[in-house]
Order: structure tokens, then C-alpha cells, then sequence
């Protein structure tokens, strides 16, 4: 694990062989490059994903959410200490705020993370391709993704 600062980092979760829970993934290629930015795709979450973010001065994780109406956009902060056990039910946030907190307590400089979180149906069917209601909030994602990048 690297120590020092790496910048920014935007993740994308999710498995696109499960149609809607490619959601990140589908933001991240729409969104293309970002200069001073690293963008990768990852299927695990939780301290797995914790232990990576490690040295990043602020991180994004994009992934579908079971809790949103289907469709819906929005930005969920993972700040350590802010969460309780329970906070969130996006399908692979589930871990990554306690993973992030249990390093910091270990003395690693973890980032500032946030979640976005797309809204999904509970049933996720086997198979690529998004259903046209989570395509439509795929470039509102892309445009929260930027506005976090800005800030």
C-alpha cells in the first residue's frame, strides 16, 4: 500500500454481466478519461476496495442502489464516522465505510469517499445491457461525476 498522495480516484462497481448492476461501469466509459484522475472498474467492495483506496486524497465509488427509486441520481458521503453499520444498501457499498473507518483507526491515510449511487430494481436479471430507465440516468450520473471532479 502506498503511504503518500495520489490524488483523485473514481471506481466504478458493479458486474455488467448482471445488466443493471453495470450501472458504474456505464457511467465511467461515458464519462472517458479525466486528465489528473485514475478510473477503474471493480466488481468487490468492502475493505478489499478500503485497502486500495488507500493514499488517495479523495475517492468516488460509483454503483447501484437497491434503496433509490430506479433511475434516481445521488452523491452519499463515506466519511469515516459518519456512517453507522447500516447506512446504505447500494450492492456493493455494503462494508467500504466500516473497511475505511477500521484503517484509519489503523493510522492509514484514507481519502474522503464518496458514494454515487444509481437506483436499480431488486431484480438484477443475468446479462448485459442496462434497462432504458437506468440508461436515462446514466449521462445525469456522468454529470454529477463531473461536478464532484470540479470541486
Amino acid at each position: 500500500m502506498n503511504g503518500g498522495s495520489r490524488g483523485r480516484l473514481v471506481v466504478a462497481l458493479g458486474n455488467p454481466d448482471r445488466g443493471d448492476d453495470g450501472v458504474g461501469q456505464a457511467v465511467v466509459r461515458a464519462l472517458g478519461p479525466q486528465p489528473g484522475v485514475e478510473v477503474w472498474e471493480a466488481v468487490r467492495g468492502g475493505l478489499p476496495l478500503a485497502e486500495a483506496l488507500v493514499g488517495y486524497e479523495r475517492a468516488l465509488v460509483v454503483d447501484a442502489c437497491l434503496d433509490l427509486p430506479v433511475g434516481e441520481v445521488a452523491l452519499v458521503p463515506l466519511f469515516v464516522g459518519e456512517l453507522g453499520p447500516e447506512s446504505g444498501r447500494w450492492l456493493h457499498g455494503l462494508g467500504l465505510a466500516q473497511g475505511l473507518a477500521l484503517l484509519r483507526e489503523a493510522g492509514l491515510p484514507v481519502p474522503r469517499t464518496w458514494a454515487l449511487v444509481i437506483g436499480v430494481p431488486a431484480d438484477l436479471p443475468f446479462g448485459q445491457g442496462l434497462s432504458p430507465e437506468v440508461a436515462r440516468a446514466v449521462p445525469r450520473a456522468v454529470a454529477e461525476v463531473k461536478k464532484w471532479l470540479a470541486n
